[in-house]
Order: structure tokens, then sequence, then C-alpha cells
């Protein structure tokens, strides 16, 4: 006979087995202790009877396994197995001993494991078919049924009944009993699942939280070992996972950071927390690691200490963002006071200007005379271009953002280069676009400042005959450290001229910095605060025989909401 097929678990599988198991080693102890009583009593009768029994019992055992093993029905199968024992037991109170016989406390066992299996309604349904099966044993030793014993008297009904009226008495209070007690504790067994599964997700979200959050946690016990750490701490602590510092003692797993190891043994030995500070580690490498540490004591309901919790971040961004913030206010302080001067430079210099202008036009010079007036002429526009150009570095205003066209924008700075004397007509520029009608976010004016100065750079750098690549890309970048990648505009400055050697690239950046006879050293300054006030960055790449490529690269329009990030770094800097 086949069932449908069902999903047995592993429990229930381990349940059936554990009740077959122990209905076998019962039946065996009972029919035991039956051929024993058999044999004392009446030591004529055969025992193959009872034998007979156990070994149906064994057959019939097996059956009911097999058959749940094979998807049948658990609830029906029970109720097979309570009528089977039933039976059983009728047989064995016929066979060996009669209805007065205490082995009819047996019938007892059935009756149990229908309230088990059921509850109270379980219960007593199985106790009212073994206080059935019960009189059909007494009626078969009443009658003489053949191969039974005959331990009642005749005509003594009325010990029969009270007999029979006391064991039903019995079966009953024990399926409702033993139904009562099952029913309790699967709801004692469903409350503690409920109170385990609702511990277990508490647990998941908190070593979700752990294992997500961006500073660096390590719990350790007294003896120094690690107990817990999430993955953020084994990254900083340049490590590839929390399972090198599980159970391990933290001075073997980072020896080169021994600041941060005797920060975690002396808050140890002194049982002293230490509150946010800050402390400087050494990395694999030689390099420096700042690091943000707080340090608190791990402690039992009874006050006992258990060990320490560390937390720390690594600062190293917070150092850049200070460092930052503190060049910008140096700028401005020297913004205000260049300002001043630069005015009072501008104001004398006109005049000096002016009366070298007239005295050029009314003198006649001529030799060495002549080219000392010119020389003066032409340095004094230099100055005033030094000037112009240091008051734009020194006071560049806050970017007005709005959607800016890029290709437009270049077309159009190209275009007023060609027409003016600082492009010569034998340099080439191309330029291509793979991102057609891109736009940035940006101050209209000052980006064409940059993209002007870039290519002015780049005419300075090739020499006549010369090629200048522009190219426009869409990418994916991360705009800062430790940030998302997002998409953006990438504009690159292709020159065909020398390379840049490799110890001046550093500088290029940097305000008055400057290897061309005349220059200023500004124009690249300018760029790069430009640039990285339009929230963006400017790089060089440049190679013998490949030429020199600058790359901008800006957010496009619409994918952040700058407004709100200059809310945060202003945030930063008040605190």
């Amino acid at each position: 006979m086949r069932f449908p097929s069902r999903a047995v678990s592993r429990e229930d599988e381990g349940n059936v087995r554990k009740s077959a198991f122990l209905r076998l080693v019962v039946a065996t102890l009972v029919v035991g202790a039956a051929v024993a009583v058999l044999q004392a009593s009446d030591a004529s009768r055969p025992a193959g009877v009872l034998y007979g029994l156990l070994g149906a019992l064994y057959v019939g055992t097996a059956v009911l396994y097999a058959a749940r093993r094979a998807g049948a029905p658990l609830p029906v199968l029970v109720w097979v197995e309570i009528t089977f024992d039933c039976a059983l037991v009728t047989l064995m109170l016929h066979f060996g001993g009669g209805a007065s016989s205490p082995f009819a406390m047996l019938y007892v066992l059935p009756v149990l494991r229908g309230g088990a299996a059921f509850g109270a309604s379980g219960g007593l349904t199985a106790a009212a078919l073994a206080t059935l099966s019960y009189a059909v044993s007494a009626l078969l030793e009443l009658r003489g049924f053949p191969g039974g014993a005959r331990m009642l008297p005749v005509g003594i009904p009325s010990q029969l009944l009270v007999r029979g009226y006391l064991y039903m008495a019995v079966f009953a209070l024990s399926g409702w009993l033993s139904g009562r007690l099952a029913g309790d504790l699967r709801r004692a067994k469903g409350a503690l699942s409920v109170q385990e599964q609702e511990l277990h997700r508490m647990e998941r979200r908190t070593d979700n939280i752990l294992m997500n959050v961006p500073s660096g946690l390590i719990v350790m016990n007294m003896a120094g070992e690690v107990v817990t750490c999430n993955p953020a701490a084994a990254a900083i602590l340049e490590l590839r996972s929390v399972e090198e510092l599980k159970g391990r003692l933290i001075q073997d797993r980072i020896p080169h950071m021994s600041a941060l190891v005797q920060e975690l043994d002396g808050a140890l030995a002194t049982g002293q927390p230490r509150h946010r500070h800050e402390v400087e580690v050494r990395k694999r490498d030689g390099s420096v690691l700042p690091l943000g540490i707080s340090i608190s004591l791990l402690k039992a309901e009874c006050g006992e200490k258990r060990g320490v919790v560390a937390i720390f971040q690594d600062l190293t961004e917070v150092h850049q963002m200070r460092e930052k913030v503190r060049r910008a206010d140096k700028m401005a302080a020297v913004g205000e006071l260049s300002t001043a001067i630069a005015h009072e430079i501008r104001a004398p210099l006109a005049s000096i200007c002016g009366s070298i202008e007239m005295l050029a036009s009314e003198l006649t010079l001529s030799g060495d005379d002549r080219n000392l007036m010119d020389l003066v002429l032409k340095e004094s526009d230099r100055l005033d271009r030094i000037i112009t150009d240091f008051l734009e570095f020194a006071r560049l205003r806050k970017p007005a953002f709005e959607p800016v066209d890029v290709e437009r924008c270049l077309t159009e700075v190209i275009m007023l280069l060609r027409h003016s004397t600082d492009l010569s007509p034998d340099i080439s520029i191309d330029v291509t676009s793979g991102a057609p009608h891109a736009s940035v976010n940006a101050d209209d004016e000052q980006i064409r400042q940059v993209f002007f100065n870039l290519i002015i750079n780049a005419c300075e750098a090739v020499a006549d005959g010369g090629r200048i690549a522009i190219r426009i890309d869409t990418v994916m970048e991360s705009l800062r450290e430790g940030s998302r990648a997002e998409e953006c505009i990438s504009i690159t400055f292709k020159n065909s001229g020398p390379a840049i050697p490799e110890d001046i690239r550093p500088h290029i950046f940097e305000p008055f910095y400057t290897t061309k006879e005349g220059g200023t050293g500004l124009g690249l300054a300018i760029v790069a605060r430009i640039v990285e006030s339009h929230h963006g960055h400017v790089r060089v790449a440049s190679a013998d025989g490949c030429g020199t490529v600058f790359t901008v690269v800006l957010p496009v329009c619409g994918s952040r909401d700058w407004s709100h990030e200059e809310a945060l770094q202003e945030e930063f800097i008040s605190f």
C-alpha cells in the first residue's frame, strides 16, 4: 500500500523511532513478567502464546514504522497503534491470567498514548476503547472461551462489574490527566519555541547591526582573548576576516599596532574605561593610521568585570577634511590680506604704467634706452597680470550651481581662443563626445575658466603643429574616499607635448609653482580650486612618448543634493 508523498521532518522521524523503541522495550519487559507470573502460578500452562503475542507486537511495530516512513498520516497510525495494543492486552489477559490479573493495568499504556497524542479528548476516547477491550476480556473468561484462564468464579458478575467500574475510572482519569499534561506541555513547548525564535531574531538583528556598523568593534575577555569583533574591525586592523581575531590574543594578531594593544591591555589591567581619544598606530607598510578609540568595561549582572569593549574608527578622512578646512581658513585669511595689498599695489602700478607710456610717446629714445623703456612696460603688464590672477585665486566666489552642457561650453571656449592671440593657428584641437549633451552641476563662468586654463596650459606645452585631443565620457567614480561610486562626467585634455617630469607632477597644482618663464604659477591652482569647489577632482598623467593628460571629473546634473552635502560640511566645520 502506497501513501501520498509527505515530507517527514527529522524531528518527527526521531520521535517515531523513539516511540517504536520504547514500545518494544516495555512489551518485552511486560511479556517477560507475564511469563514469570504464569509459570509461578501454573507451571503446566505453556508460555508459547505469550511469546507469539510478543512477536506480533514486534511485527506490528515494524509495520507501523514502515508505514510512517512511507508517508502515512501520523494520527491514523496512532489510532491503529492504540487499537492494536488494546487487542494485544486483551489477548494477553485471556491467555495469561484472566480479567482479574494485575496485567489489566497495561490498558493504561494505550490510554496514555492517546492522551499524549490527541489531548484530553483523545485520552478519554482511548480510555473508552480500553474499557471496551477489558469488557471483552471478561466476557471471554465468563463464557469459557477456549484457551483462556478461568479465574473468576461463575455466578459472581457483581465483582466483575465493580472491577470493571474501577478500571474504567482509572482509564478515564489516566486519559484525561495525560491529555491535560500533554496539552500543557505542548503549549509550554510552543511558548518556548516562540521565545527561542524571538531570541534568534534578536541575535540575528544584533549580529546584523554589529556586522554593518562602520566603526570597528572588539570585545575581549579578562585573559586578553578576542570574544567578538566585526568586519570593520578586521578591515581597519588589516586582517582578512574576523576569524583571524576570534579566540586569539590581540597582541598575537597585530603586533605592529603596539599603541592599540597597549590601550586595550591598560584598560584590562587597571579596570578603568577610556573615553573618546585619538591614538596613532603603524600599519604593515609603516604608514601612520590615526584611530579614534573609546574603551568601556564589560561587567556581569553582579558587577564582576568580564572584559572590555573597544570601539574605534579610522580618522584618516576626518584628518583630511580637517586639513582642508585648515587650508580653506588659511586661504581665506590670505585672500583678505592679499586683496588689500593688491589694491594698494595696483593703484600706484597703474600710475607708473601710465607715466611710462606718456614718457615713451613723448621721448625719442633709441638703443638701450628704448629697450629699457619696453622692458619696463612689459614687466609692468606682467606684474598687473600676476596681481589679477592672484586676486582671482584668492577671492574665488562660491559657485552658483546650474545645469551646464559640457560640450557646448567647451565649443564656445575653443571658439573664443581661436579668435585670440593665445592660440596658435598651427595647433589642432579635436573634441569628441561619448556622452552627447551631458550636463553637470556647475557655475558656468567658473567651469569655462577651468577649460580655458587647461587648454592654454596644453597650448603652451606643445610646439607649433601640435595636437590637443579633448574627450567627454560618462564614468562611474567615487568622488570621495570611502564613498560609493556615482555617475560622473569625465573631460580629458590630452596634448602631444613633452612629459612632465615625475618630481614636478605633485606640485603642479600648488599656487605660485611654475617652470615656465614668465608664468605666474596660478593657472592650474585656480583649476584645482574651482574643480574642488564643484565637488569633483582633477588628476594628471604623463609619460614619455605619450604626452600629458589632464582629467576633470564632475558629478552629472542631479546626481546628488549638494546643498545637503554643503550643510553637512558646514556642520562638521562648526563642530
